[in-house]
């Protein structure tokens, strides 16, 4: 049996910590992680990955 697609999502610390804690969850708007950041020279490699929060994929669309 496959896990929820909900725990699959890579989420920067921030955020995880935002949707485990109703109390923190002005933590997203402290997320740094908010576009991939690509490895000079790396050919497509990523040195960090975008948070994959549903929150910051709206914010992407709204750009």
């Amino acid at each position: 049996m496959g896990a929820p697609a909900e725990a699959a999502v890579e989420r920067s610390a921030e955020c995880a910590l935002a949707t485990q804690r109703l109390e923190h969850r002005r933590l997203h708007a402290d997320c740094r992680r908010t576009k991939d950041i690509p490895l000079p020279h790396g050919r497509g490699l990523l040195l960090v990955r975008r948070c994959g929060c549903a929150c910051h994929r709206k914010q992407d669309a709204n750009t």
